[in-house]
């Protein structure tokens, strides 16, 4: 693509642009009125269309252009922006570039608003806020983002999303503690990543610190989140904690 310029990023990904397909997103990532995802706009791509134009122009993409697309209107022009700050924080990190990797991460928590979906999130927190903290030895941004008095449901899941990178660095004590704050969210959406997030724990072998969470929390945990929380141990242990919380 040679220099790659906002202009020659934007250009190439709406070339692709399926209106049909568009429709389609429109209805799976919840636009309507009320809605998660009110008013986003997409364009109709599809996640390998987008990662060819991010593997073609990130190299040649300055930090500063990146966090233009991610203002875009565009669902899809938001995340090739994304996905091309990954690429700069995990190019950074195999260069020990810590002052980089620090600049990239405040860029990407300042444009908070733009992470307005759950792909968007979950396609860039993890590699890039998840790294920064288990680096950093720092979660104090993200444990105040948890804090649905003062942040919104994205930045929330921004924050427990991350856990994944602690846990595999034996942190696991941090997805819990975001996991509980989320108990009592109204927000489907929260509940199904803190119980991703906790079914992580479970993966990577913190099975007894996961059922001693369950053991305090089982009452009070919205299903969905039990559920993903469950979904790797046998069908008669799920049963078990299912039965533990319709006992309320």
């Amino acid at each position: 693509m040679g220099h790659s310029t906002v202009t020659d990023i934007e250009s190439a990904l709406l070339s692709m642009a399926d209106e049909r397909h568009a429709r389609q997103l429109l209805r799976f990532f919840k636009t309507g009125p009320g809605e998660y995802g009110e008013g986003d706009v997409f364009i109709g791509l599809r996640n390998p269309q987008i990662r060819m134009v991010v593997k073609e122009a990130w190299k040649e993409t300055e930090l500063a252009d990146a966090a233009t697309l991610v203002i875009s209107p565009f669902h899809e022009v938001r995340l090739c922006g994304l996905l091309i700050m990954v690429e700069h924080y995990l190019r950074a990190m195999k260069w020990l570039d810590l002052g980089y990797m620090k600049e990239i991460f405040s860029t990407y928590t300042s444009m908070h608003p733009h992470i307005n979906n759950w792909d968007l999130v979950d396609l860039s927190a993890i590699k890039i806020v998840g790294n920064h903290e288990w680096i950093n030895y720092d979660t104090s941004l993200m444990d105040e983002w948890i804090n649905p008095e003062r942040h919104t449901m994205w930045q929330q899941r921004i924050s427990m999303v991350s856990t994944w990178i602690l846990t595999r660095h034996n942190r696991p004590e941090v997805c819990f503690n975001r996991a509980k704050v989320l108990l009592s969210s109204p927000h489907d959406l929260l509940h199904k990543a803190g119980g991703w997030m906790l079914r992580e724990t479970w993966k990577k072998g913190y099975r007894t610190d996961l059922r001693n969470f369950l053991e305090e929390n089982v009452k009070n945990m919205p299903g969905i989140m039990l559920s993903y929380a469950c979904e790797q141990m046998s069908l008669d242990e799920r049963h078990d904690w299912q039965s533990k919380r319709k006992t309320v």
